[in-house]
């Protein structure tokens, strides 16, 4: 285990202590200048020493510890004319909000930590990684003959390390084997759990931490579809997730510390879906996300539903609009993430029964449609097409005034119009739990209102003949489909004239 030196401000005296108790149940040394200087020696001499003598720095960030004239600033002085390169070698933890320009260049030199759970948890956490990080540097190749040299001399002196290196690889395939279960698990809970298990078993694993990463992002992205409002499953998914992430995003970097940053700011807004009070910091990280990758699909896709979700009025709807066609261009041949970029949008225009909003949805599935990209696969696209043939089935394919047809369908242009009805519906397509007769006879009675509008007078008697085909055929009594064909007839006579 490692030696590390703990610098803090005596105003996080308390946190230091917390952290100092866990790093030693961990295994490592802790030097503290408070509870480990003997009394009567010369203080800077015993503090250098220390600096010295550790593997590890750890500086708690407050706005006493940057401060000028603090002693902590003279051990970080410390620590940097020992390792002029503070990367791997010093951990900087924000313990409060302080102003970026007031900490020193040194620690900004390497990503902070900045706890969103268990702050002594996290530190522990992230000293267990980084203490790993000596012997993974002694198995690149430059230096793996050596070690194995070096280990192999070990273990005929003293006949311990070949089993000490056994048991490692029988650790690192119980995780690897527990990391496998997991991915095979359909419920968020039971793959978590397993993962728990492997970090247990493997706790400074980098497989372990990479799929724990992968499953909290992909968690947080579909929580909002399982239990949009329920707080208590909202911030123990954010309490859960936000620990892993933080780990990550201190070695993270470009497109990945980007995705990692914007599925932070997800989780803070899912607080405030959950009912939190306070201020939402989840733009911030947005920006961050864009900072380190300015394509990055995520950050726009949530900063665009969030936006909408916040102020739910049809302004927002242009500048959503760019920010959700910007991700979905930045998702390039990733169909994984163009799908759940669109979804995020569609789930944001139509969860609700706001008819701009429905109107919105039909004019960028348009705009989709034109650019020749296809709607999410399986059920989530036909979540969107039952979603909208409400409105559809509703203003066009009822027998109700005609007037009613108006707004939906001068949406768009008559001819796009029918371009997209026909690109998203079907006679062959039947939604879930509807008798595929009565969903032809609905469809074509649609369509034919639909090809009415665009102006196709052949198509759209072709069309109301059929229904009244269907009609016969089925030898429908209801109220409704009796109307239907009524006005399917009169429709005929109409447009024959």
């Amino acid at each position: 285990m490692s030696a590390v030196f703990l610098s803090y401000s005596s105003d996080q005296g308390e946190a230091a202590s917390r952290i100092e108790l866990s790093l030693k149940e961990d295994g490592h040394s802790v030097f503290r200048d408070r509870s480990s200087l003997p009394a009567g020696e010369a203080y800077d001499a015993r503090i250098r020493a220390a600096v010295e003598d550790s593997d590890l720095f750890v500086f708690l960030v407050s706005r006493q510890s940057v401060s000028t004239g603090r002693y902590t600033l003279t051990e970080l002085k410390f620590a940097e004319e020992k390792w002029s390169n503070p990367s791997g070698r010093v951990l900087p933890v924000m313990i409060e909000p302080v102003p970026t320009d007031s900490i020193p260049a040194y620690l900004r030199a390497v990503t902070i930590l900045d706890p969103k759970g268990n702050l002594t948890a996290e530190v522990a956490q992230e000293v267990a990684r980084m203490s790993a990080s000596w012997w993974r540097r002694m198995l690149e190749p430059k230096r793996l003959v050596p070690t194995l040299v070096a280990v192999l001399a070990i273990a005929a002196v003293a006949g311990i390390g070949v089993p000490g290196y056994l048991d490692r690889v029988q650790i690192n395939e119980q995780a690897r084997s527990l990391i496998q279960q997991s991915g095979n698990q359909a419920e968020f809970e039971e793959a978590w759990k397993l993962l728990q298990e492997a970090h247990a078993v493997a706790p400074v694993s980098r497989d372990v931490f990479a799929a724990q990463e992968k499953l909290a992002m992909e968690w947080l992205r579909k929580a909002l579809f399982v239990r949009r409002a329920d707080k208590d499953y909202l911030d123990a998914l954010v309490e859960r997730t936000q620990p892993v992430l933080s780990r990550a995003a201190t070695e993270a970097k470009g497109a990945r510390l980007a995705d990692i940053l914007a599925h932070m700011g997800w989780s803070d807004y899912l607080l405030d879906r959950g009912g939190r009070q306070g201020k939402p910091h989840s733009m911030e990280y947005y920006d961050r996300a864009l900072a380190a990758d300015p394509k990055n699909a995520y950050a726009r896709a949530f900063h665009a539903y969030e936006a909408m979700w916040r102020l739910r009025v049809p302004n927002v709807l242009p500048d959503a609009r760019k920010l959700f066609a910007e991700a979905a261009d930045s998702a390039g041949a990733d169909t994984a993430v163009h799908d759940y970029v669109r979804f995020l949008q569609f789930y944001a225009l139509l969860d609700n029964t706001e008819r701009d909003w429905v109107y919105e949805a039909i004019r960028v599935l348009n705009e989709m449609r034109t650019r020749g990209e296809k709607l999410p696969e399986g059920a989530q696209g036909a979540w969107i097409k039952r979603r909208l043939w409400i409105a559809y089935g509703f203003d066009v394919g009822m027998d109700t005034e005609r007037e009613r047809r108006g707004p939906l369908l001068a949406v768009l242009p008559p001819a796009e119009h029918l371009q997209l009805f026909q690109w998203l519906y079907s006679a062959s397509y039947v939604p879930e739990n509807v008798d595929p007769k009565d969903w032809v006879f609905r469809y074509v009675y649609t369509l034919a209102g639909v090809q009415e509008y665009a102006g196709d007078r052949a198509g759209a008697i072709a069309s109301y003949r059929r229904v009244l085909e269907i009609f016969a055929e089925n030898k429908y009594t209801g109220f409704s489909a009796i109307n239907t064909a009524k006005d399917a007839n009169a429709a005929i006579k109409r447009l024959s004239n």
